[in-house]
């Protein structure tokens, strides 16, 4: 009997292509990064309260005034005016208690707490766009699989028919076909499978795969040393960590801008102004210049600004004891990630032995059942157990690598672990053939990495399935 598991990398869409292509085109990852664009022009907007501003004030004005003024005996009529008043005004911040550098500190910390939750949100749909692929890629193995296993039993049901013709006894052809059919309903419920990862691959990467796939591969060189390694690289560099960190920063400079309410403020101011026919009332021109220093300290307003003061404490306070809540949920994660990963590495070690063993077991019923001391169905059970180990293994080996992922999430160097990872292109991954050989002489698994094998679909699956329409 021979399992195989085929993945070519010849003319295949690797996962690194994929990635690429998600960060180049994804609308939601196209817009994480406008948006980010859009919050440094409030840090440059905030910064322009450092520069001076210069306004022109003018206007014209034709009317009539009426004085009534008991010192001249003519006061009473109307008279006509009309005039213009023209004036230019710089004014410069010199001090206002530390409000504006930290109005401009705030912004600042706030666009780096937007940048990090930005980023975050491109991880995540660099995280489904990877476990949309590797389903692929796992249908895709299980696909080629169970294939092997309907031929297996379109094999043993041409021998059940045989046997009886000879003995006229129907019960293992029956159980055959039960094996065949039910094998059959598994390769249909994985093609749905594999369908509905298509159909979110497509949501992601805005195309359709129209190649092979090749199975990514584990970098260990991108694996944390040890757990507190792990956890120290996460407390450092996860995303979400750090996003809550600048939201403590942007409340401290939230609470020095209410302190700042109890400090004057001082300003320069330059003007230089002309009248015409206004204030001289029809009697020529006026021009006026001055520098000035203006003060303004505001002594008591009800303690409104003791109030917010003390508000923005409190505020202070929530953020760092969310800080702590999100960071021990971050540890808590990679320590379960971290382990899981070394567990499922010694799972699959089992089970690659428990593979092997199967495979033995296959040939030796196989071997009694021609000597005549083990019957049909016994070979029959043999080969569906194989068959489950197998599937086992490649559902444990795909778990062990979407684990790796979640992990480099967590780390927050999911993207970086996918572009810059050598065995990411499938030019760089051999194919994937494993042929199981039980040796007659000696119950051992050998596993051949020795060519292609012809993966063309059975002339029963396709007329059952309906492949050819």
């Amino acid at each position: 009997m021979f399992i195989v598991i085929f993945a070519s990398s010849l003319s295949a869409t690797s996962l690194r292509d994929s990635v690429q292509e998600v960060i180049n085109t994804n609308p939601n990852v196209i817009a994480e990064r406008r948006n980010q664009e859009a919050f440094r022009k409030y840090v440059d907007e905030r910064k322009g309260s450092y520069l001076p501003t210069i306004d022109i004030e003018a206007y014209y004005q034709d009317g009539k005034i009426r004085r009534n003024r008991d010192s001249v005996e003519n006061d009473g009529k109307w008279e006509t005016q009309n005039g213009y008043n023209a004036a230019i005004i710089f004014k410069q911040y010199i001090y206002d208690g530390g409000l504006t550098p930290a109005q401009v500190a705030e912004t600042k910390y706030q666009e780096l707490s937007n940048k990090y939750r930005s980023l975050n949100v491109i991880e995540n749909t660099v995280l489904e766009t990877v476990k949309a692929y590797n389903s692929l890629v796992q249908s895709d193995e299980i696909l080629k699989l169970t294939e092997s296993m309907i031929k297996v039993n379109e094999e043993n049901l041409v021998t059940a028919k045989q046997q009886e013709e000879i003995s006229g006894e129907v019960l293992e052809t029956y159980q055959v076909s039960s094996k065949l059919h039910f094998t059959k309903d598994r390769y249909i419920e994985e093609n749905e499978t594999r369908t509905s990862s298509l159909a979110t691959y497509y949501r992601l990467v805005g195309k359709e795969i129209k190649d092979k796939t090749c199975r990514p591969g584990i970098d260990e060189t991108k694996l944390p040393k040890n757990l507190d390694e792990a956890i120290k690289v996460a407390v450092i560099s996860n995303h979400k960590i750090l996003e809550q960190i600048q939201k403590i920063k942007l409340q401290r400079e939230k609470i020095a801008q209410a302190n700042a309410a109890f400090l004057p403020t001082i300003d320069l101011e330059l003007k230089a102004s002309l009248d015409n026919d206004l204030e001289l009332n029809e009697d020529g021109r006026e021009d006026e210049k001055y520098a000035r220093i203006n003060l303004s300290w505001n002594l008591f307003n009800g303690n409104k600004d003791k109030t917010t003061s003390e508000q923005e404490k409190l505020f202070l306070q929530e953020q760092k004891k969310t800080l702590d809540d999100i960071t021990a949920e971050v540890v808590a994660e990679v320590k379960s990630l971290y382990n899981k990963h070394y567990t499922l590495e010694k799972r699959i070690n089992e089970l690659k032995k428990y593979v092997a063993a199967n495979v033995n077991i296959v040939e030796v019923y196989r071997d009694e059942f021609q000597a005549g001391t083990r019957t049909f169905v016994d070979i029959l059970n043999a080969e569906s157990e194989l068959y489950e180990s197998t599937k086992t293994l490649i559902e444990i080996e795909f778990s062990r690598l979407n684990n790796y992922y979640d992990l480099m999430y967590n780390l927050s160097g999911l993207t970086d672990s996918i572009l810059y990872s050598s065995n990411q292109d499938c030019i760089n991954i051999p194919p994937r053939v494993v042929e199981y050989k039980p040796k007659k002489n000696e119950n051992t698994l050998e596993m051949e990495l020795d060519g292609l094998i012809s993966d063309e679909d059975s002339e029963l699956i396709r007329k059952e399935l309906e492949l050819d329409k």
